[in-house]
């Protein structure tokens, strides 16, 4: 029996528009809030990569009183999405995204060290966050691997430069402990997986980052875990999101890769039956 999906991408705080009826099942690679603090967080990342000893975080840019307001506001915006999406009455299975206020270890503020995300997610009956999960969806199971930002361990000298050796040997700790946190995941699996990654394979052509505006235009900054758990383990298909620019699939080995796309005007129709993809169709609506 085929299984009927649904797939939204990234909504930063704008309530999607359903072009499709009759799935079985919603999918949503995360960053359900909106993202006012986007403009300061790029200005502190230019900082950071101009001077080496910088410390900014955007919040030093416009203040805490202020972050506080703002991260709240997210929040709220990203709750009313998750809202809308469970109210459809089937599984709605999600990653978090970077926008989605999990807990962040920043040593300068406790406000950004509480895990938001469970709370953005607490009571919604059909909201199944498969973070560093493996769930069974009818002849499927799905695998999550959510926040992913960027490769999970820099691959660009600059960024190479610019963390200290302390810095480095943290983030290559946390990448190796993900990677084999997902990999005991991949080993059980028992059916055809869907592996739903925030952010999409690396150095693919849906990875790549084409807009002019953006500190990092020209790198592919995809997810590292998931090219190696796709190059490794084939899953199905890859689900993810995060790089804005790209709406459409490539294919990696023998596994579809997805980037899901951007904003509420965006959906995808995904049919699985077997060990196949039946049916896979990208539409965007026009913008009211």
């Amino acid at each position: 029996m085929a299984m009927k999906v649904l797939v939204v991408g990234d909504l930063h705080g704008n309530r999607p528009n359903i072009y499709f009826d009759g799935f079985d099942a919603i999918i949503a690679p995360g960053d359900f809030c909106s993202d006012a603090p986007r403009k300061y967080v790029i200005l502190a990342l230019r900082k950071r990569l101009e001077n080496s000893n910088s410390k900014t975080r955007w919040y030093d840019i416009v203040g805490k009183r202020e972050a506080r307001k703002m991260i709240k506001k997210s929040l709220s915006d990203g709750r009313e999405i998750l809202e809308q999406l469970n109210s459809f009455g089937v599984p709605v299975y999600i990653v978090p995204g970077n926008w989605d206020w999990t807990k962040i270890n920043d040593p300068d503020w406790d406000f950004l060290k509480q895990d938001h995300y469970k709370t953005l997610i607490k009571g919604l009956s059909n909201i199944v966050d498969v973070h560093h999960k493996i769930v069974d969806i009818g002849d499927y199971q799905i695998i999550g691997h959510g926040i992913s930002s960027g490769p999970e361990y820099p691959q660009y000298k600059e960024d190479l430069e610019r963390l200290k050796p302390k810095e480095l040997a943290k983030r290559k700790r946390e990448y190796e402990r993900d990677s084999k946190k997902i990999t005991s995941l991949f080993e059980k699996a028992s059916k055809p997986v869907i592996f739903l990654s925030h952010n999409v394979p690396f150095n693919t052509t849906i990875d790549e980052i084409t807009n002019k505006d953006s500190p990092r235009y020209g790198y592919h900054y995809g997810s590292l875990i998931a090219r190696e758990m796709i190059d490794k383990y084939h899953p199905l298909v890859c689900i993810g999101g995060h790089i804005h620019e790209h709406f459409t699939k490539c294919k990696v080995g023998k596994t579809i890769a997805i980037n899901a796309g951007f904003g509420p005007y965006v959906n995808i129709w995904l049919e699985l039956s077997g060990n196949k993809i039946k049916k896979l169709k990208f539409y965007q609506g026009k913008k009211k």
